[in-house]
């Protein structure tokens, strides 16, 4: 079995090689999509440009080509970063262009030549993950990569203070909380935060929110490890992550990354390699639109008769696709004013530093080109291409692709390792890494203050108890 796993993964790694079936029936359903979505456009863009059109063909071609691209284990992060690319930066852009519909204001910044430059970029942005992907050396010894490979030996400290604090942070919920009922919409799930800072607000929202979610993965996890499983516990934990975590009242990314990482920590790997692709991308057309309707009302009021869904048409030119526009704008406003040097991505990677520390301290980059070009509303996004071009204009552009690359390529095959390794104890990286998928779904899409801050956040009980077992045991550094 061991040489079979073994040969496996010399033929993954050696060749990249790509399902034409399921090329065929992305491009189909993609092309279907596109078709019927600009049959309900009441009228075309008059502005339309050959150029720009063939740009756009040109870089979708790209992502699909990649995105038929079998990987051992059905799904990984490289895949997700296709999918983001194919969705946010071919379908919907192209969609909004051919429409004359692009999110949000200012839109007479999205000239013909600027489309054309960003769709350049973007290629460029692509082909340098791509070539780093691929020459980044899998096996390299880093750092956190030991972290990363560290077992959590010992089970019953692991699952006694996550599910401690878990049941605290729940029985707080309730103290909080007038209703149970205000946690199952986000619209109204706020209101249990009110007397609290914001600093204070993201910490219980995001360490102490993902505490029963890493609870129920090791479990999971564990149970797989082990052949057997505590069905006690397996149910207590599934239902604190349902009341802390309930899909309509948390954060759309927030939903995703939870639900889908607590699905890949039970699945661990698809046989049909390319399903997960086909259902991610059709699941993100019909629930992510649909989950928005839980932002602003309470549930009752969301799933009352007079609530109207959005059609696909409004949804798809609103602000939840507006990560292409803001990037176009992101390309004006440093054309303008020039590039920042660096200090949105500094104010990104100390984003734990309070502002009455840091009073200037950077706001995040999306908010940072509403300000600029002074719109009232800020909440907009900045995907990562726009964190590179307005950190350091083009030279971001390699920067950041490369860094994204290598970062991808190494908990990829991290996290393979993992799957292929037989051990009674489970891996920091399976517990982190199911999650990432979502997550990485977030940081591309942006802001990177913001994403970057959930992610890491999320992250910290499981280096707690790495931190914990080495304090403790001095057993795992």
């Amino acid at each position: 079995m061991k040489k079979l796993l073994a040969s496996n993964s010399r033929c993954t790694r050696s060749a990249q090689i790509y399902d034409s079936k399921v090329l065929f029936i992305i491009i189909a359903i993609i092309v279907s999509y596109t078709a019927y979505l600009t049959l309900l456009t009441p009228k075309l863009n008059p502005g339309l440009h050959w150029v720009a059109i063939l740009t756009f063909l040109l870089n979708g071609s790209f992502f699909l080509i990649q995105l038929a691209t079998i990987s051992p284990l059905g799904f990984s992060l490289k895949e997700i970063y296709y999918l983001f690319m194919v969705i946010f930066m071919f379908v919907a852009p192209l969609i909004q262009y051919i429409s004359g519909q692009f999110p949000w204001w200012d839109t007479y910044l999205l000239t013909n030549e600027r489309i054309i430059y960003a769709n350049i970029l973007i290629l460029l942005f692509t082909v340098l993950f791509e070539l780093t992907y691929i020459k980044t050396n899998e096996r390299a010894k880093t750092f956190l990569g030991k972290i990363f490979q560290k077992e959590i030996k010992h089970h019953r400290l692991y699952i006694s203070w996550l599910l401690i604090v878990s049941a605290f942070y729940f029985a707080y919920l309730l103290r909080e909380a007038s209703t149970i009922v205000l946690l199952f919409s986000r619209g109204t799930y706020g209101e249990v935060f009110t007397d609290v800072s914001q600093p204070v607000m993201l910490i219980l929202n995001i360490t102490f929110g993902g505490i029963s979610v890493h609870l129920l993965a090791y479990v999971i996890a564990t149970a797989r490890k082990r052949a057997s499983i505590n069905r006690i516990l397996l149910a207590l934990a599934s239902l604190l992550v349902i009341l802390e975590n309930f899909p309509t009242g948390r954060a759309r990314f927030w939903t995703g990354a939870v639900y889908l990482g607590i699905f890949i920590v039970w699945k661990r790997t698809f046989k049909k390699k390319n399903l997960f692709k086909v259902i991610f991308i059709v699941s993100f057309i019909i629930l992510f639109p649909l989950l928005n309707l839980f932002r602003a009302q309470a549930i009752n009021e969301a799933l009352g008769s007079n609530i109207k869904p959005p059609t696909i048409l409004e949804t798809i030119t609103t602000g939840d696709f507006d990560a292409y526009s803001m990037f176009v704008r992101t390309i004006a406003v440093v054309h303008e004013e020039g590039p920042t040097n660096g200090r949105q991505l500094l104010g990104n990677l100390l984003f734990f530093v309070p502002r009455s520390v840091w009073q200037n301290k950077p706001v995040g980059s999306g908010h940072e080109i509403a300000q600029r070009l002074g719109w009232s509303f800020t909440n907009v996004s900045c995907p990562l291409v726009g964190e590179a071009y307005i950190n350091f204009g083009i030279l971001g552009i390699p920067l950041f692709a490369i860094a994204l690359g290598y970062v991808t390529k190494k908990l990829d095959s991290l996290y393979y390792g993992s799957i292929v390794r037989f051990s009674n104890n489970v891996l920091v990286i399976e517990l982190l890494y199911p999650f990432y998928i979502g997550f990485l779904f977030f940081i591309l899409r942006g802001d990177l203050l913001s994403s970057l801050s959930y992610t890491i956040g999320f992250s910290i009980p499981v280096f707690i108890e790495v931190l914990l077992e080495h304090m403790l045991f001095k057993s795992v550094l």
